[in-house]
């Protein structure tokens, strides 16, 4: 009986959530509604209002409390409209849970197709081919530096070829050398571990998948080299704060939480970043002015690369306002919309016609066109991350993060931390093969083989 009940309550308690958030809103005559899904960020209400601009027969509603039970109210057609996607990860998984439209005729059609964007993030965009969101905007990391600080410890600005050895000699200088206004910096405000150590990844020439996505390759030898690397950073180099070093940062009067807080409160010379920061940095006032940027270290012979995405739009399969929400998408393909973005510092705008030279992205904070210059080089040489048709992407990166905290607080060393990540991947699509039929017609289409219950020996 006590089970029973739970459910009940359960249920009625999931229909009241819904019920509240999908309650009707009120359209004006003439006005169709449309509910985007996204965060919060103030620019938002920006974009929304050019839009209006552009289509007065169209309202915009913000609705960034949608994602918390985005599948269960797409899945029952109590959805919203526009639903933004920040990774491939999520994308991947919204295609697998059948939530989001295939654009891919609509887009070619209407000016928002991959062609219509930056060609290093095309791949983000689609799963196996076919197209399900457009950029809201696109972007991949550098690294933007403080030069008040390397000043202040007598340390050369980054220049645009240095080396991953150039960085960490950077990086123990600010640490060592003892500046000429007395105060102390950290080297680095590391505020993303996971981004941090896929850029090592990236730069390393590492990826996830091998043999058509049904084996890891995250313990290869770039892969467990990339997560040494981030370890040494932390523990031998001490350019990066451990755990316990940022928490009892955390503590201290005056240093806030998190590294985005760390540099932006003149604390630490470096931070690992994308130009979106450009949208948090107007209320530092006091660093207009002393902002550089620098492409990512280079790793051994390789070239500078890194991690490139974007956050992107797709549409609600069951919106009952699909011709609407296309316009909106189309509406991120246009210079009016691409200019907010450029203006704001929000990483890049989708059409790539607007940000040719970083002469076109300069904007009221950093007016400097090498600045720029950096973050667009940064999406031509970035690479997307790759997935496998055979796991949620999602659950991989949730495994990534549980080994990146093991390493970082030294339970795991990082070669057995990669092996044991690559050995949970691999036993998981096994076991998803062997018991849905549906995966193993798309071993059998993806690989050419027939499928075996003993494929993987």
């Amino acid at each position: 009986m006590k089970y029973l009940f739970g459910g009940v309550l359960a249920l009625f308690l999931i229909l009241y959530s819904v019920a509240l958030l999908t309650r009707d809103h009120k359209e004006q005559p003439g006005i169709t509604s449309i509910r985007w899904c996204t965060d919060a960020n103030p620019a938002r209400t920006v974009q929304i209002a050019a839009f209006t601009r552009l289509n007065p027969t169209i309202e915009v509603v913000l609705d960034p409390g949608a994602r918390q039970k985005l599948i269960v109210q797409c899945a029952t057609g109590t959805g919203p409209d526009v639903i933004d996607m920040f990774n491939r990860e999520e994308m991947v998984d919204y295609v697998a849970s059948g939530i989001v439209l295939d654009l891919t005729e609509i887009a070619r059609a209407k000016g928002f197709a991959t062609e219509n964007t930056y060609p290093a993030v095309r791949e983000a965009l689609t799963v196996e081919g076919r197209q399900y969101r457009f950029p809201c905007n696109v972007g991949a990391y550098g690294v933007i530096y403080n030069r008040a600080i390397f000043d202040d410890h007598g340390v050369p600005y980054p220049d645009e070829n240095w080396t991953y050895e150039q960085f960490v000699a950077a990086g123990r200088r600010i640490l060592d050398t003892p500046s000429k206004s007395g105060e102390k910096h950290i080297p680095v405000a590391n505020w993303n571990s996971r981004l941090f150590f896929l850029d090592l990844l990236v730069g390393n020439g590492g990826q996830f998948f091998q043999d058509h996505g049904t084996r890891s390759a995250l313990d290869s030898p770039e892969a467990i080299e990339a997560m040494r690397m981030y370890h040494a950073l932390m523990h031998e180099e001490h350019v990066l704060t451990t755990p316990a070093e940022a928490s009892a940062m955390g503590s201290q009067g005056g240093w806030g939480a998190g590294g985005i807080n760390w540099f932006s409160a003149e604390r630490a010379a470096m931070i690992f970043i994308g130009r979106w920061y450009l949208c948090q940095a107007p209320g530092y006032p006091a660093l207009k002015g002393k902002l550089g940027a620098a492409r990512l270290p280079r790793i051994g012979n390789r070239a500078s690369t890194g991690l490139c995405g974007a956050r992107a739009a797709g549409i609600n399969i069951k919106s009952r306002h699909r011709a609407e929400a296309v316009k909106f998408l189309q509406y991120l393909a246009t210079s009016e919309y691409g200019e907010l973005i450029v203006r704001d510092g929000d990483s890049l705008p989708p059409n790539p016609a607007l940000a040719q030279t970083g002469n076109a992205l300069t904007n009221a904070f950093v007016g400097d066109p090498a600045f720029h210059q950096i973050f667009i080089d940064a999406v031509n040489a970035g690479r997307v991350l790759d997935s496998s048709p055979f796991i949620s992407p999602t659950q991989v990166m949730r495994w990534l993060d549980e080994r990146i905290g093991l390493v970082e607080n030294q339970r795991l060393t990082p070669e057995a931390a990669m092996r044991s990540l690559a050995k949970e991947v691999n036993e998981t699509i096994r076991g998803s093969l062997e018991r849905r039929p549906d995966l193993q017609r798309k071993y059998q289409k993806v690989t050419g083989n027939a499928y075996r219950s003993d494929w993987w020996k």
